[in-house]
């Protein structure tokens, strides 16, 4: 395939991806807020649900099967502490967080991932350009005004307390899984890195649910074990699973493949705007001029770290 061809097939898998990301936030408010199911519980069911359909999915394709079992034992050890990084430990991180902020600060986690992503690959690789600057800098910026806590009046973000430190958490350790976990999609392939991260989350997180029941923190999070007990609950949960799951985190990584990672990182900033278009669609919420002069600098930022990359640099 020819590098035009690659990028596009990368742009379409990382828009697959942000919109399954989007996604999570509504299907998450409702499990959380609504049918109060735990963070801890939606963390673990999430993961073992995409990584179970995946594994059932690749041992029935022989191409997939071989993938799955391509990885050598000594990379195992490596895989245990990248997968929950990167899975359950986030999603506790994000679901902990809106249970604790509102939906601005909450938010923040798409806005702060792509800087997150570029700091870490910053201090591995020692090497940032101007233009990588500046496009940090507008997306973050776009980000900011998109889910308005960047307005005219000022900054619109509560004061900071635990659920903040959650959401940052959230985008540091999902930074990590990217950035650290991007030599083996290299090595592996995406389908192998993503399944077995999946499993290999939930299964240590359902240990720590097991062994942490009504443990907390300096009450700083309880931990409870609250399922699903109805048809829409356990539906929703499905949905959490495979559509915003199984389908972003595999196409995320599997874009890994086509595009450098400063390019797709700056993609995860198109998730504030993809939730307020989803907002619009089913809540007939409106976007007001700030936020789509947000999504402009987005855009445009997109179109500076692209057209940097094509330089040269990766």
């Amino acid at each position: 395939m020819t590098n035009t061809g690659k990028t596009i097939r990368g742009f379409i898998l990382a828009t697959l991806s942000v919109i399954g990301f989007a996604s999570t936030f509504v299907a998450g408010g409702v499990l959380t807020k609504e049918l109060n199911i735990s963070p801890a519980v939606l963390s673990m069911l999430r993961f073992a649900i995409a990584g179970g359909a995946m594994l059932i999915v690749g041992l029935l394709s022989k191409p997939l099967r071989r993938q799955l079992f391509s990885i050598p034992k000594s990379e195992w050890l490596r895989m245990l502490w990248i997968g929950p990084i990167g899975t359950s430990l986030m999603a506790w991180c994000v679901f902990l967080g809106c249970e604790r902020v509102s939906s601005a600060n909450a938010s923040m986690a798409d806005a702060l991932t792509p800087l997150g992503i570029f700091l870490i690959g910053a201090a591995i690789s020692r090497h940032v350009t101007l233009l990588q600057v500046i496009g940090v800098i507008l997306g973050f910026t776009g980000a900011l005004f998109v889910i308005q806590v960047l307005t005219p009046a000022g900054l619109a973000i509560d004061a900071y307390g635990i659920g903040d430190f959650f959401i940052l958490a959230a985008a540091v350790t999902w930074g990590a899984y990217s950035v650290f976990g991007r030599e083996d999609i290299k090595k592996f392939g995406s389908y192998a890195f993503s399944t077995w991260t999946m499993l290999i989350g939930s299964l240590l997180f359902l240990i720590f649910l097991l062994i942490g029941e009504g443990l907390s923190f300096a009450d700083i999070a309880e931990i409870e074990i609250v399922w699903p007990t109805t048809v829409k609950g356990w539906s929703l949960v499905a949905f959490l699973g495979l559509f915003c799951t199984l389908l972003p985190f595999w196409t995320w990584n599997a874009a890994q493949n086509d595009l450098p990672l400063s390019v797709l990182a700056m993609t995860a900033y198109f998730t504030p705007v993809v939730a307020v278009l989803l907002a619009y669609i089913f809540t007939d919420e409106s976007a007001s001029l700030w936020q789509w002069l947000g999504s402009i600098l987005i855009c445009f930022s997109a179109v500076v770290e692209s057209g940097r990359s094509h330089k040269g640099e990766e």
